[in-house]
């Protein structure tokens, strides 16, 4: 008797291991599912933000994102409690995006010129998404995930000036930061030169020289740029410039985060 109770005590213990194991096994397959879906939620949410801010600007209505992703508010509301998080989401993937292509132009760099790719790169993708991001403020900047990838493409930038250096294309005492503060320059003057794209190629030409050491100078391209080229655009400048309305893009935060643009 005693051995046979044993026997059928085992037996159900066995019975509710595997019962127990195969639950296990269905949750942990619900689970995987659940995340896949949530990280295809959050992708379609953010380039739906990107598409409706840049049709229309960060006033924009959060539900007219949801919509156009296809989801829920709530479902936007979970992956981005407020709107703020959600364009600082749409901020660290364009900077995402720019560090991933600089680190593909690291890895196949044999001369020492991807880092002169990367900047033109840089630029225009500012061209390409300028409304969008140049009505970022500067409050944006100081979001911890902003600034821990602002962080990444300094370092990057940084690899690919010490890659140019060793192979003698750019001057030794260049940094990051000085290339920050030349391309804010190029990307404001991407704005101002929008339906000349000669003029902002040569305008990128001179921080390229300006980087470069004296055997890797190459000629300026184009003519040089007139009053007349920047239009409408020229008094808007100069104003700015005299401090009446200030700068809101000023300083090597700002500049970095057009280096994500």
């Amino acid at each position: 008797m005693t051995l046979q109770r044993s026997d059928d005590l085992s037996a159900r213990r066995w019975r509710a291991d595997a019962v127990g194991g195969h639950n296990m096994r269905e949750m942990s397959t619900i689970e995987r599912h659940q995340r896949a879906d949530a990280a295809r939620n959050r992708q379609r949410l953010l380039a739906a933000a990107v598409e409706v801010f840049g049709e229309r600007g960060l006033d924009a209505g959060v539900g007219d994102i949801a919509v156009r992703a296809g989801v829920g508010r709530g479902t936007l509301f979970r992956h981005f409690p407020t709107k703020q998080d959600l364009i600082a989401a749409v901020v660290v993937a364009k900077m995402q995006a720019a560090i991933a292509d600089g680190r593909g132009l690291l890895r196949s760099d044999e001369d020492g010129t991807a880092v002169f790719a990367f900047l033109g790169e840089i630029v225009h993708r500012q061209r390409r998404e300028r409304e969008l991001l140049e009505a970022v403020s500067d409050a944006f900047l100081s979001h911890p995930e902003i600034k821990a990838v602002h962080g990444e493409l300094l370092a990057l930038l940084d690899q690919l000036l010490d890659r140019g250096k060793r192979a003698g294309t750019v001057r030794p005492e260049v940094g990051s930061i000085d290339v920050m503060l030349l391309i804010k320059g190029v990307c404001s003057a991407a704005s101002e030169l929008e339906g000349s794209p000669e003029l902002l190629e040569r305008h990128l030409a001179l921080v390229t020289a300006a980087i470069s050491t004296p055997k890797h100078l190459v000629p300026l391209t184009g003519r040089t740029p007139t009053v007349a080229d920047l239009g409408g655009h020229a008094g808007a400048s100069a104003g700015r410039g005299s401090g009446a309305t200030g700068d809101r893009h000023s300083g090597p935060a700002s500049a970095g985060r057009h280096a994500g643009e």
